[in-house]
């Protein structure tokens, strides 16, 4: 036997399975207290019989069409903002400062690429000081496609 405060464990269980009748009727009591709703039940609220948007308006009122307008325009401005921003991200700039340090490689314009020097800036990727005005970017003259008047 175990015993607790000089109390055994079956003099416990005893003395529960005894008064577990009891236990009942108080239980039970305080259940059919807790249910009665004294004559009356809770109100419903006037709110709750409503009909949604019944008794309002349906035609547009002024600010409508201007707001309706409003949003339109800021979904096609914001769309177009976003559909045209530039690209830039870590990759598209490292892909077009390789592209930049070969075509100067390859035109002669650097012997060797420098680490840390960046290359795709208009200084280095355009010839400013051109002596044809008119040519800046040294593009090859083509007369050809310009000549429509000698057919």
């Amino acid at each position: 036997f175990i015993i607790l405060n000089g109390v055994t464990i079956t003099t416990m269980n005893a003395l529960r399975t005894s008064l577990r009748p009891t236990f009942r009727a108080i239980r039970t009591t305080r259940q059919d207290v807790s249910k009665r709703s004294f004559g009356a039940g809770q109100p419903e609220s006037q709110s709750m019989k409503a009909r949604l948007w019944e008794g309002h308006n349906v035609k547009p009122e002024g600010w409508e069409t201007t707001v309706y307008a409003t949003y339109a325009a800021a979904a096609v401005i914001i769309t177009l903002a976003l559909g045209f921003a530039p690209d830039t991200s870590i990759n598209t700039w490292a892909a077009n400062e390789a592209r930049v340090r070969l075509d100067l490689l390859k035109e002669g314009k650097i012997d060797k690429v420098e680490f840390g020097v960046h290359y795709n800036v208009p200084e280095k990727v355009y010839d400013f000081e051109s002596n044809n005005v008119d040519n800046p970017f040294n593009e090859d003259d083509d007369d050809d496609d310009d000549d429509d008047d000698d057919d």
